[in-house]
């Protein structure tokens, strides 16, 4: 069932628009040794379940194809350094000088950290910190993506 849902989650999935024909519905029911086809013994579980399930809601994954990869800028003023030949020093000129540049704007800081049996993340924006205890199976890389995600939530929030 969790198949079928999601196959009906998705508009260009064939078996979201399948429908079964009355007349082949009639060969089926003639001859029981021939099997339904997948989305017609699921809507026959559903309906003899007597679950009323809402609408599914669709979802686009692909707003653009996977071989259109966007193109989009960003500053990145670190790119020129090789962090094993960079001394510390240079990394907190450069922070300093960012900060000093976008002095207006208001820092979020982000973290995300993976212990042997503990994995979290964190946010500071303005006083407020944020600290998430996450589960253990997710990587470093899930920890920083979700701190992200949870910073972006909190900058979106409409001002007091």
């Amino acid at each position: 069932m969790q198949y079928y849902f999601r196959s009906l989650a998705l508009p260009q999935h064939p078996i979201s628009h399948m429908i079964l024909p009355a007349t082949l519905r009639r060969i089926y029911n003639v001859r029981p040794s021939h099997i339904l086809p997948f989305c017609e013994r699921v809507k026959s579980i559903i309906h003899d379940s007597e679950l009323n399930f809402c609408d599914i809601q669709t979802v686009d994954l692909q707003i653009f194809p996977p071989w259109n990869i966007p193109q989009f800028s960003f500053l990145n003023p670190f790119s020129g350094f090789d962090k094993s030949r960079t001394s510390p020093v240079i990394y907190q000129q450069l922070f300093s000088f960012h900060r000093y540049r976008y002095s207006s704007y208001r820092p979020v800081f982000t973290d995300g950290s993976k212990a042997v049996g503990h994995v979290g993340c964190g946010i500071i924006f303005d006083a407020d910190i944020s600290r998430f205890r996450l589960h253990t199976s997710f990587s470093i890389l899930t920890a920083e993506l979700v701190s992200i995600f949870y910073a972006l939530q909190i900058v979106n929030r409409p001002r007091v």
